[in-house]
């Protein structure tokens, strides 16, 4: 039969050039697919970081100077602790009465802020409620703004009033006390440039309850307790939803937070065991500072009184135990604020390309840059890693998890609950691959530009 008749215009290929082609065409469909195998996603996200040195001032811790018949007593062994731990911020309250039986109990709370401060510690003090015995509003702005100007960084506003007062027609008083308190603060030149950080609230409907001060205050305030559980995005806006009706727009600290290791404990916030809440500690720091709160205060530094029988909460909120030993949630803070560093948070930031791959939807992220330009990134999931009905841990797999860094010359990870050590990570084609449990993980990541400026 005769061969059919090429197409006008179409020339036919020998059969020795057929089979080059083959091989040419073979070569280059490999290399596309080694290429599409390696190469960087064209389409990562470009992430504005934040600043490192700003997320470590996020963090502060709640401590007690005048529980002078608890581990507080020790102060200077307090003041060392924290200086261990890398935190430069507590929340304390504030004490002014002049009267002669306070003279001592003054001077040695004078005492024990001005070593802190020495140290490079900043207070967020706070104002008793009305008629304390504590002093009155214009004492303890004079001290604050007197003797403590120093170690002063913020005034706060009574703390829970709804459950420590209470009593009949509690909100228009504390609303009349607000009121007062912002007036004098801001009337007082030593002052007036220190945040009036806004009440804190122990019951859902106290916000509501008080209405809006918003005019009368610079900083919202919320306790975001989890009562024993995971810290999560839904908890956390239902959290500043509420603040808002106080606080208005206003940025919001969180004052208190924290989780208590009283597993025989009966009443109060449901306990987790040490692990699981230094696993919670670290998730809520990341995920406050993620969704805009600017400081957080961990509830609290020390265990104030021993408690064998691990049934009494509030022997049992502290990062360490009360013979000063660090529990898991000192030692990971710790090594998450050594891992993140500090510096001038006033340094450029420059975007940074991410994408990630695996555990879709349950993995949170939090992009922060150093002030030598390189980043840390943050990976952390929402799993429980404690059943607090039924007060056993719970084991969560850990799940691979491809991340993407196209302007990536290298990649550590470190595991703040276990070491501040980093383990270098092979980077193929800008990605990275992870395992991501429970823990949250740390990258370090350093990007080319980096080691280009250095050569």
């Amino acid at each position: 039969m005769r061969p059919a008749t090429p197409a006008a215009g179409h020339a036919v290929a020998p059969a020795a050039d057929l089979s080059l082609m083959r091989v040419v065409l073979a070569t280059l469909l490999a290399a596309g697919a080694l290429w599409l195998a390696t190469a960087p996603a064209a389409n990562a996200d470009v992430v504005a970081p934040r600043s490192a040195a700003a997320f470590s001032d996020s963090v502060g811790v709640v401590t007690h100077i005048v529980y002078y018949d608890t581990a507080y007593g020790d102060w200077p062994r307090v003041v060392a602790k924290l200086d261990e731990l890398g935190v430069r911020h507590v929340r304390d309250g504030v004490y002014g009465n002049p009267k002669s039986e306070w003279r001592d109990w003054n001077e040695r709370y004078y005492r024990a802020v001005e070593l802190a401060a020495a140290r490079g510690i900043r207070f967020a003090f706070g104002i008793g409620p009305p008629r304390s015995r504590t002093g009155n509003l214009d004492q303890l702005i004079g001290v604050i703004g007197g003797r403590l100007r120093h170690a002063a960084e913020a005034i706060e506003a009574p703390n829970e009033f709804d459950k420590y007062v209470g009593g009949p027609g509690w909100p228009s008083v504390l609303a009349s006390f607000e009121r007062d308190l912002y007036r004098k603060a801001k009337a007082h030149a030593s002052v007036r440039s220190l945040p009036l950080v806004g009440p804190s609230f122990a019951t859902p409907d106290a916000p509501q309850r008080v209405g809006d001060l918003g005019a009368w205050l610079d900083v919202g305030n919320i306790h975001p307790y989890t009562g024993g559980r995971s810290p999560d995005p839904q908890h956390l806006r239902s959290e500043l939803e509420r603040a808002s009706l106080t606080a208005g727009r206003k940025p919001v600290w969180a004052t208190e937070a924290g989780f208590h290791n009283a597993l025989r404990a009966r009443d109060g916030q449901p306990p987790v065991s040490e692990r699981a809440g230094a696993v919670y500690l670290l998730r809520t720091f990341l995920e406050h500072f993620r969704s805009g709160i600017d400081r957080t205060y961990a509830y609290e530094l020390i265990d104030e009184k021993s408690d064998r029988g691990a049934a009494d909460p509030e022997q049992h909120f502290g990062l360490l135990s009360n013979d000063f030993t660090p529990k898991p949630a000192f030692t990971a803070l710790k090594n998450l604020l050594s891992l993140v560093g500090r510096g001038d948070r006033r340094s450029p930031l420059r975007p940074l390309r991410i994408e990630m791959a695996g555990a879709q939807g349950q993995v949170r992220r939090l992009v922060l840059q150093k002030p030598d330009g390189s980043y840390v990134v943050a990976l952390w999931r929402l799993a429980s890693v404690w059943d607090a009905d039924r007060r056993r841990p719970l084991r969560v797999a850990a799940r691979s998890v491809t991340v993407e860094l196209p302007d990536a010359a290298r990649v550590a990870s470190a595991d703040p609950l276990a070491s501040p050590a980093l383990r270098p990570l092979a980077l193929h084609g800008g990605r990275v691959r992870v395992r991501l449990a429970g823990e949250p993980l740390l990258l370090r990541v350093t990007p080319r530009r980096q080691l280009s400026a250095r050569s």
